[in-house]
């Protein structure tokens, strides 16, 4: 009966999957074998902890962060890269990242080839970087790259598609010329639910997640996009979330046009280590004249100072207001209509056959005012009429004309004009003068009464 035992034994031993090392399986890159294939591991995994000290990447899923080979081939031929996770790159969806690791072949002989671990690829904000194929370990453990969604560590930050569920209320606005961010939700869950799983924080860091619309006027505002630019084309802003310890960029690339994302994210729990400090909301305007603003989450108050135009809502997207003008003829009345208005620091400008970017004085504001002429000649003659484009303010003071754009009609597209911050209407008019058109030669232009244009948004 023993000896019937033992065989029994022997048969499920042979049966079973043994557990290898790299030297049984043979790991192999280019043909040749790894040597010290643990070692690799094990060193690419002290730089993955520099990695994730710094809040580069965050950890998360249900195991823990270590380094896989990734086989590319029959056999056990893999990678020339090591790949370290399951991580969150912050801005990426709450699915798992993976980061890799290069190999440099330092040493070929007969027994194999030796590699040294070179620093982490770590993806750019919002970017993510998957291994393809089965991931293998030294150890016998076998995985895929696709790990779901588990716990969220210290420094995630997923963007994810808005899908209208239930948050708090919140209003925190924070805008310059080109880009508005308004926190309109805010929440702070136990579990999130995403497409690709129930999302929970792990000990020691507690979730949030906040609703943000989002509107590019570097984008969706015709101005911007103008040809050829003084120097460079204006620099798009940088969106980004401060909590307590850490900056986090918010990539452009995931952010819509016009449109509303959830941003979930971590924050250290009360009393835990790095706890304390607000959560906000930041906008750096980049260029010669920089300006960072930020807006505390979930309540709105400005952090620091801001330029008191862009706490103000820059204008809508339409309006109708007309002076009457008449070109040459007086007889042949036409109009000059604003057709819109907007307030902000910044605005394109035509200077010297390009556009540059102006820029508000300080406790000024830069106006745009946006025309559309009606029964008035067609020529290409808008930058001899554009000073007579005349904006008075509430004082009496005649606004002074920062520079306009020009288009192929008799008035300009767009005057520009410095206001103070606080302005709540202007007066518009066409005064007269005497010009020299294309076509048309030297000619008297008259203008009528002075228009009211509103500005209390």
């Amino acid at each position: 009966m023993r000896w019937l035992v033992l065989v029994l034994a022997l048969v499920a031993g042979g049966c079973a999957t043994p557990a290898f090392s790299a030297e049984q399986v043979g790991l192999t890159m280019g043909g040749s074998a790894v040597l010290d294939a643990p070692g690799l591991q094990a060193r690419a995994e002290a730089e993955l902890s520099y990695t994730l000290s710094f809040g580069y990447v965050a950890r998360t899923g249900t195991d823990a962060v270590s380094c896989w080979f990734a086989r590319t081939g029959p056999a056990f031929e893999v990678d020339t890269r090591l790949w370290c996770g399951p991580v969150q790159v912050p801005g990426t969806a709450a699915a798992t990242d993976w980061v890799p690791v290069p190999l440099k072949e330092v040493e070929r002989t007969g027994a194999g080839i030796r590699l040294e671990v070179q620093p982490p690829q770590v993806p750019a904000q919002g970017s993510r970087s998957t291994p393809v194929g089965k991931l293998v370990r030294t150890d016998g453990r076998v995985t895929t790259a696709d790990q779901g969604v588990g716990n969220a560590g210290p420094d995630f930050l997923a963007v994810l598609p808005d899908e209208g569920q239930a948050l708090d209320p919140a209003s925190a606005t924070v805008r310059d010329d080109q880009l508005e961010l308004q926190v309109t939700g805010y929440s702070s869950p136990a579990v999130w639910p995403t497409a690709e799983g129930d999302l929970r924080a792990e000990h020691g860091v507690a979730l949030r997640v906040l609703r943000l619309r989002v509107l590019r006027h570097g984008e969706t505002d015709l101005a911007f996009r103008q040809t050829p630019w003084h120097r460079w084309l204006p620099q798009p802003p940088e969106p980004a979330l401060d909590v307590p310890g850490r900056r986090h960029p918010l990539p452009a690339d995931r952010l819509p046009d016009d449109g509303t994302v959830l941003i979930v994210y971590t924050v250290p729990v009360a009393g835990g280590p790095g706890a304390g400090g607000p959560e906000a909301l930041v906008l750096n305007t980049v260029g010669a004249k920089s300006l960072e603003q930020r807006v505390a989450v979930p309540s709105g108050q400005v952090v620091g100072d801001a330029p008191a135009v862009l706490r103000r809502a820059p204008g809508p997207e339409t309006m109708s207001v007309s002076t009457p003008v008449s070109v040459g003829a007086p007889e042949q009345v036409g109009s000059l209509e604003v057709v819109r208005a907007r307030l902000g620091r910044q605005r394109p400008v035509w200077s010297e056959g390009q556009y540059e970017l102006a820029t508000a004085e300080p406790g000024t504001a830069l106006l745009e005012l946006r025309f559309r002429g009606h029964g008035v000649p067609t020529v290409v003659g808008s930058w001899q009429t554009a000073g007579l484009l005349t904006v008075v303010l509430p004082d009496g003071k005649v606004a002074r004309q920062v520079g306009a754009r020009y288009g192929g009609e008799t008035f300009p597209v767009a005057g520009v004009y410095e206001v103070p911050e606080d302005v709540r209407s202007v007066t518009f008019s066409v005064a007269p003068g005497t010009v020299t058109l294309p076509q048309l030669g030297t000619v008297a232009v008259t203008g009528g009464a002075a228009v009211e244009v509103p500005l209390d948004f």
